[in-house]
């Protein structure tokens, strides 16, 4: 018999955590005056006694049974529960009225206690399921929480909401009956009483911070309800249950007049099926006292299956603040700005000058217009100048270049798309460059590249002013100012049937065509000046290459101009811009067509050595000199052949070049049919001075 057997406790468990708490429970109240052990069936195994307690407690009825086995003729205490500390149940009061829960615990005795208990304090608003260990019950699809006094090991997997009200306390009724079994002052009893009013005291003061903090955020949801712009109506089977005074104004009636009436009755019969129908949110446009109003509703995951949230909002304060999200959007990216503004139009010409008045004037006009003119003529400069002059100067300027979209990626990147429109589509789609042009104007670049399939598709969007993304069915309206530009001539297109004649007459509302850079040849230099004092240069002219400038032809224009003033920058350290100074192409063209002419010999020969190899213009220029006493005249295969035989190896498109050349410069003297070519005077004195040049 263990010492002090008079006052000894062994309490006993199928596992070791309820026999922990009533562990401390007593050793809390009774103190060193008892010796107390446990034992749990699962961590410590089989139970084997040599000497018996004086009490010996089943913590719970699994537990007892295993000890009524083992020690039938034994007194076995069985530790009757009250319900557990109010402090675990904050979440449970969170559960919505009619949700159905699993309550758990270790035998069918013990859960249909734990469901009673609950039911006491005042918990029966649930619909409680019952579920033990090894209980075979099968659990309904809808029940997603369950609750448990400490025996959530047990709780099925699939559950997804798990709350443990914690361990329930010891009866008052079977602490009495240890302090007599133990021959216990009674006066422990006024200590239990104390323990748990103390326990109890702490609970519900934690109850209350939480329900403050409830009433609290009760409050603030008031108060953002009245102080949102969004008209909130909640309902609740089809009854009115709370409105917000955005409502109130939107839809013309107070909150005590709707409150628990059928909403129906105020909104028009069907209203309310019209919108509960399935799971997901759902929304519309309806007329409401010739208002148009945007509905949306939204279903609440409760246990009641018909209740949610209808938010309205009138359609024109949605235009207007999708609209002002756009012009945000629209500052923060560059991409869809118009920089020009017609004062950066260099202007010498009187055309150019009624041309930029004109296109000033029809700016003001939401009127589509067509601009033509060769590449680099500066379309997209009109262009961005007429939208900056159009009262859509605020909104996005969205450039399309059909001749930099591949085909098969035209109609996604005009129109947009949807997730799943086509493979490699983004998961969450795209915009098109119509809607991201809404309000603003988009600017059509080579229209003439475009296949008749895409023409057929602007045709309907320009006349419809909608479109449709890829892979959708919805209709998105815009409203977008069109400006289209191309190089080529459309009537000849249509004519090919290359384009559609009815795009055409709908692009063709406006023409403005822009005449090219050598029709006015009276901005040439001022826009020279222009781009040289972007860099901060000064660069002057000899009347060499001033000549050669103002006659040159400019197929490429502007652009052109651009590029060769970029050429003359890199190309010279010098203030005085030379012939030998500009592009190939300019002098070389314009000495073909004998514009000027070349008398100074060091020019000649300064300026084929930027082009040639000196040594093969005198070796060409040797074999002409030949031709005046050969038998056999001199052609340019002959030319070729004789330069193989020196090793060297050029093309005859080469050759042709070089004698375009020497002819230019009169250094050759080309003769008719079979009579050959000859070296000129001139071109002797230019080939000692390739000689004396080579021998220095």
């Amino acid at each position: 018999m263990p010492e002090n057997y008079e006052r000894t406790i062994l309490i006993v468990s199928m596992r070791k955590m309820p026999a922990q708490n009533l562990e401390k429970t007593l050793r809390d109240i009774l103190g060193d005056t008892v010796q107390i052990s446990t034992h749990s069936y699962l961590e410590d195994g089989e139970l084997t006694l040599s000497a018996l307690p004086k009490i010996i407690l089943a913590s719970g009825e699994n537990s007892y049974k295993e000890l009524l086995k083992k020690y039938p003729k034994e007194k076995i205490t069985f530790a009757k529960r009250d319900i557990a500390l109010p402090v675990y149940f904050e979440r449970v009061f969170l559960l919505p009225k009619g949700k159905k829960v699993l309550v758990i615990n270790e035998t069918r005795d013990g859960t249909l206690d734990t469901i009673q208990n609950l039911v006491n304090i005042g918990i029966d608003y649930l619909d409680f399921k019952p579920y033990w260990q090894d209980c075979g019950i099968k659990i309904d699809d809808d029940i997603d929480t369950a609750i448990s006094p400490g025996m959530l090991h047990i709780c099925p997997e699939h559950i997804k909401t798990k709350i443990d009200i914690g361990m329930r306390q010891l009866s008052i009724s079977v602490f009495l009956k240890i302090l007599k079994d133990l021959h216990l002052d009674l006066s422990y009893t006024e200590k239990f009483i104390s323990y748990n009013k103390a326990v109890l005291v702490n609970a519900y003061k934690r109850l209350s911070e939480q329900y403050t903090r409830a009433d609290e955020l009760r409050l603030s949801l008031e108060s953002i309800l009245d102080n949102i712009n969004e008209a909130i109506i909640s309902v609740d089977n089809a009854h009115i249950y709370e409105c917000n005074p955005a409502a109130e104004k939107l839809l013309g009636f107070s909150k005590n007049e709707v409150l628990h009436k059928n909403i129906n009755l105020i909104m028009g019969d069907n209203f309310w099926s019209s919108y509960v129908d399935g799971n997901e949110t759902n929304d519309n446009v309806l007329l409401f006292n010739n208002k148009k109003l945007y509905v949306a509703y939204i279903p609440l995951k409760t246990a009641s299956e018909k209740k949610g949230i209808f938010t309205f909002k009138e359609t024109s304060e949605i235009e207007k603040l999708e609209e002002q999200v756009r012009k945000i959007l629209y500052k923060k990216d560059s991409n869809y700005t118009a920089k020009y503004t017609f004062s950066d139009i260099i202007a010498k010409n009187e055309n150019i000058k009624k041309l930029i008045a004109t296109a000033n004037s029809v700016a003001k006009f939401d009127s589509t217009i067509l601009i033509t003119g060769e590449s680099g003529t500066g379309k997209e400069l009109f262009a961005q100048s007429i939208h900056n002059a159009s009262s859509r100067k605020n909104c996005p300027f969205v450039a399309v270049n059909f001749g930099a979209i591949p085909d098969n990626l035209v109609e996604s990147e005009l129109f947009g798309y949807e997730e799943g429109a086509f493979t490699g589509a983004k998961r969450s789609g795209k915009k098109g460059l119509f809607e991201l042009a809404h309000n603003g104007t988009i600017f059509l670049d080579e229209i003439g590249n475009s296949s008749t399939w895409i023409q057929s598709r602007l045709l309907r969007v320009l006349e419809e002013k909608e479109l449709m993304r890829l892979g959708d069915t919805k209709i998105i309206p815009i409203n977008v100012r069109v400006i289209v530009a191309t190089n080529k001539d459309l009537k000849e297109l249509i004519d090919k049937q290359l384009f559609r004649e009815d795009l055409y007459y709908r692009l063709n509302v406006f023409p403005i065509k822009i005449p090219p850079l050598r029709e006015r040849k009276e901005c040439i230099f001022p826009l020279i000046n222009h781009f040289l004092s972007k860099y901060n240069i000064h660069k002057s002219f000899s009347k060499e290459a001033y000549d050669c400038i103002m006659n040159y032809n400019w197929p490429g224009n502007i652009r052109e101009l651009k590029n060769m003033v970029n050429y003359i920058i890199i190309k010279t350290n010098n203030t005085t811009v030379n012939l030998e100074d500009l592009p190939y192409d300019m002098y070389s063209t314009a000495s073909t067509n004998n514009s000027f002419s070349y008398n100074n010999i060091e020019t000649i020969l300064r300026q084929l050595n930027m082009c040639f190899d000196l040594d093969v213009i005198k070796r060409i220029l040797y074999i002409f000199k030949q031709n005046v006493t050969a038998i056999n005249k001199i052609g340019r295969n002959r030319i070729l052949t004789d330069l193989a035989c020196q090793g060297i190896t050029l093309s005859e498109g080469k050759i042709r070049t070089i004698m375009d050349h020497l002819e230019a410069h009169d250094l050759i003297i080309k003769g008719k049919t079979k009579q050959g070519t000859i070296i000129s005077n001139k071109g002797e004195l230019l080939l000692q001075a390739i000689d004396d040049s080579l021998s220095q």
